[in-house]
């Protein structure tokens, strides 16, 4: 059996400086996507495939494998990690596999940042609530990422969502003074919102006072329209609905109470 590391002992581990490799062994795709990162920690992408060439064949190595020092093997769920620390191992390499992968490692990183960014902000504000939400904007890395950057910005300053989703599942609607926090594309917390208003309105009745505020694109009414009408029906398109401009939209307001 190889030996096994999890997610929160690998985080204390990079915060120790502590030296060791990471070998990422999935495809160099998924790699360039998203790979842990670490100052003062070296990391390398080999595939699996290279590391399976290895298996049945002595005298073959891999160069950029180092064979004196500790590699903590990744991927995205800790089963090809396994199969390749096994080989390695079998080669008298000092591997570590991360159990659960990059899937658990995302989950780690993302809960421990919105549990330090709350404590950091309770720390502030000492009368805040117990109660938060933390979510990110969209339906991909990108768009939670450049949604974020505008929160932090102090651009955006209002968002909008879709009514019937809330009520298809079961889910309380926003309320006045509740407290958010946004997460990036990668789930890691970057603000502290609290919710000042919250309005019900069909769509064709959103205003272009809202639309400036969401600070998306050129921030006007007709761009607000066109990318939330694509946006709301592909959501609606997903529950077996239609889009129509009278569909119900929860307006939110909100005020940036801290960032990173």
């Amino acid at each position: 059996m190889v030996k096994m590391i999890t997610a929160e002992e690998l985080f204390r581990k990079i915060k120790a400086e502590q030296a060791f490799v990471l070998v990422d062994v999935r495809a160099e795709d998924k790699y360039n996507q998203f790979h842990i990162e670490a100052n003062m920690v070296e990391d390398i992408n080999v595939p699996k495939t290279e590391i399976f060439t290895i298996e049945d064949e002595v005298e073959k190595v891999i160069p950029q494998l180092p064979q004196n020092r500790e590699m903590i093997i990744t991927c995205t769920t800790g089963n090809s990690a396994t199969k390749c620390a096994n080989i390695l191992s079998s080669k008298d390499y000092d591997v570590t596999v991360l159990e659960g992968g990059i899937t658990a490692w995302k989950k780690y990183i993302s809960n421990e940042s919105i549990e330090r960014i709350w404590n950091e902000f309770k720390n502030v504000h000492p009368n805040a609530p117990e109660h938060y939400e933390a979510w990110s904007f969209g339906n991909s890395k990108q768009m939670a990422d450049e949604l974020a950057e505008l929160v932090v910005e102090g651009t955006k300053t209002a968002t909008s969502s879709n009514y019937l989703l809330y009520e298809l599942e079961g889910e309380p609607l926003p309320v006045v003074g509740l407290h958010n926090i946004i997460l990036d594309g990668n789930g890691i917390a970057v603000a502290v919102v609290e919710n000042i208003s919250v309005e019900i309105m069909p769509f064709n009745e959103v205003t272009e006072e809202h639309a400036y505020r969401e600070g998306e694109g050129d921030r006007s009414l007709p761009y607000w329209q066109e990318v939330h009408e694509e946006f709301f029906a592909n959501e609606l398109k997903e529950v077996k609905q239609e889009f129509h401009y009278e569909m119900p939209v929860v307006c939110e307001t909100f005020k940036l109470l801290y960032k990173n």
